[in-house]
């Protein structure tokens, strides 16, 4: 009896420690949950959101095989596997970047880098959190960046001078448009076929810096002053104000959007370029930041002008591209007289936006001194940086 009943014990080991094996597989718990043993390595996690949304890490547990080619004896050990539960190291995203921006008009083709470079991607691949707002008041956006209740305001770079001249704490970071883009305004039909002309003539206005130093320049360049016309603010109504006929002329106006928006209400129009007509060469749409608050944004912005220049230069390589991404963006934008002006402003998109012509921005300053349009010359380096470069 007894040598039967050892027969029967070694003819079931095998069994058993097969049945134990596969409870242990049943039990162990799935990839996803394990973790990395030396035993079973994890690999690294590779920097692309897609791995970085899945939180794959597989491992697998080491198991000791029974063999039943060999008669197990009495001192045979079956080797229970052991597993180590636990959660895999998170995958920290990326750090985003929070920029709050306030343009200078309603959403215009000239806008189109920050546009684009939110619509397409660029933003969001450096880790940009841009919020970008129309102003209820075209005069208020760098006030409220030198007020610290936005990061950024887009401008121009003659309202840049008069404002540090006035004492706000304010800095060019970025040009998106490197020309002039202020122009005077008026109807095709009408009698103002020279700058002399406007004497007695109302002008519509939405820029304090539009009348100095634009229009002054412009009007002391042809020995005439401001007292020589009136004055009246549009604010964003330059249009209506024109073909309305409520006012003679438009100082101020961006040329490459409101002559194709005339356009599309029949009203053909001819122009007066300022650098024509006295005033320095100088960029037409800057990004302006707070000057006391720059370093704690440093980082920020330069990671927004890096988006900003590889949006722009893949609108210049895909402009059709470009206006189809532009228009989904912003539907108000879908009409003939926009695509015009998307055409013009396309063409003096500025392809660095972070680079600093520094003599321009000193010249202007010394002009305007001169002039006496500023009471004190400021340093270039208090006027206008690239973030990147400091």
């Amino acid at each position: 009896m007894p040598a039967i009943l050892l027969a029967a014990t070694l003819a079931i080991a095998p069994a058993w420690a097969q049945s134990a094996d596969d409870k242990t597989q049943t039990q162990a718990p799935s990839a996803s949950d394990e973790a990395p043993t030396e035993a079973s390595p994890q690999p690294s996690p590779q920097p692309s959101p897609d791995e970085a949304a899945s939180g794959d890490s597989p491992s697998t547990s080491k198991q000791a095989a029974v063999s039943g080619s060999e008669p197990k004896t009495a001192e045979t050990v079956v080797e229970v596997p052991s597993v180590v539960q636990g959660s895999p190291e998170p995958i920290e995203p990326p750090p985003t970047r929070e920029l709050r921006l306030v343009l200078d008009w309603y959403p215009s083709p000239q806008h189109a880098a920050l546009l684009i470079a939110k619509a397409h991607g660029e933003l969001k691949r450096r880790g940009v959190s841009l919020t970008i707002t129309t102003p209820a008041d075209p005069s208020v956006p760098a006030k409220l960046v030198a007020a610290g209740r936005a990061d950024l305001a887009v401008g121009r770079e003659p309202q840049l001078h008069m404002l540090i001249d006035k004492g706000l704490p304010l800095v060019r970071v970025a040009t998106l448009i490197d020309t002039p883009l202020s122009s005077l305004i008026v109807r095709e039909d009408s009698d103002i076929t020279d700058i002399t002309d406007l004497a007695g003539k109302t002008l519509g206005y939405a820029f304090q810096d539009s009348i100095n130093p634009v229009l002054a320049t412009m009007l002391n360049h042809h020995g005439m002053t401001l007292n020589d016309v009136t004055l009246e603010k549009i604010d964003f109504a330059m249009v209506r104000a024109l073909s309305e006929k409520s006012v003679d002329a438009l100082i101020g106006a961006p040329r490459n959007v409101i002559p194709a928006l005339l356009g599309q209400e029949g009203v053909p129009s001819r122009r007066f370029l300022p650098e024509e007509h006295g005033l320095p060469l100088h960029d037409g749409l800057i990004l302006i930041a707070n000057r006391d608050h720059l370093n704690a944004k440093r980082d920020d912005i330069d990671h927004l002008l890096a988006a900003l220049e590889e949006a722009t230069n893949w609108m210049i390589n895909h402009p059709g591209e470009a206006w189809t991404l532009l228009v989904n963006q912003e539907p108000s934008l879908d009409s003939d007289a926009n695509q015009q002006a998307w055409e013009a402003s396309l063409r003096r998109m500025s392809p660095s936006p972070a680079m600093l012509n520094d003599s321009r921005y000193a010249t202007f300053e010394h002009f305007l001194k001169k002039k006496a349009f500023i009471d004190e010359v400021t340093s270039l380096k208090r006027l206008a940086v690239d973030p990147g470069s400091s």
